[in-house]
């Protein structure tokens, strides 16, 4: 509503009391500085409004352990959320990414200057597995150089578990997801062949088949063709499994929540 309305305010011109007239807001009005600093804006992305008290009943069970104060619905799928600790709003951050019944609830430290308006909620912290890489070249600073064609790197998991490397790299990035998934990346070498290493997201949620888009389905695209003859470019083969669905995946990746 308010970008709305601002956007019909740009044209006007506007008098001189409208112009020149400034309230000053007291500091007694206004929430402390360090209640912020202890919380997170949140926002689920979905193409209607959800039951906003279910969202809150759920991840105040889910982060229990972070000791969440409250969580309030301020706007539809919007809520701001305060914890008893810094720390604790930062584990939950570093917990991510999360959703609610697949829909991705992106979250953001608060901040004292912005309006609900003002949180782009565009980036998520995701931990990808890159595959296909030559074993001899399983090492972290690979990791972090392949991570950085996806994202920002956060972190990578290198460790190793009872003398097993695993079956391919994972690092920690913030994706953009303005834009479409990146489903691979290539490997060159002097003298070799490039290879084609495919990624996949772990615990990522709904994407569109279609454009690669977080956020919709294929079938509530709006710029992919509907048709049963339709070739995706994109899939189900992109999320992860889940660690106990397959045996040979990466003993590294268990202790990632």
């Amino acid at each position: 509503m308010a970008e709305s309305l601002l956007a019909k305010l740009g044209d006007l011109n506007f008098t001189a009391e409208e112009h020149d007239a400034v309230v000053v807001v007291p500091e007694s009005v206004a929430i402390p500085a360090e209640d912020f600093s202890c919380s997170l804006v949140g926002r689920v992305l979905s193409s209607g409004p959800l039951d906003g008290g279910r969202v809150a009943r759920l991840f105040r069970t889910i982060w229990k352990d972070d000791k969440v104060q409250t969580i309030t619905e301020i706007n539809p799928n919007f809520f701001l959320i305060t914890f008893a600790s810094s720390s604790s709003r930062d584990n939950v951050l570093k917990r991510g990414p999360w959703d609610f019944q697949k829909h991705w609830f992106t979250l953001e430290p608060a901040d004292l200057a912005c309006t609900i308006h003002d949180y782009a909620f565009r980036y998520m912290c995701i931990w990808v597995r890159i595959h296909n890489i030559p074993l001899s070249l399983m090492m972290e600073a690979l990791a972090r150089t392949l991570g950085a064609c996806i994202g920002k790197v956060v972190m990578t998991d290198t460790q190793l578990e009872d003398g097993n490397m695993g079956e391919f790299l994972c690092v920690r990035v913030f994706l953009d997801t303005t834009k479409p998934l990146r489903r691979c990346v290539s490997l060159s070498r002097s003298n070799a062949k490039a290879i084609l290493c495919p990624l996949q997201y772990e615990r990522i949620p709904i994407f569109c088949h279609g454009c690669g888009l977080i956020g919709h389905t294929v079938l509530q695209c709006p710029t992919t063709p509907q048709g049963e003859d339709q070739k995706l470019q994109y899939g189900a083969w992109l999320r992860a499994p889940f660690l106990n669905e397959c045996l040979l995946l990466a003993p590294v990746a268990v202790s990632r929540s």
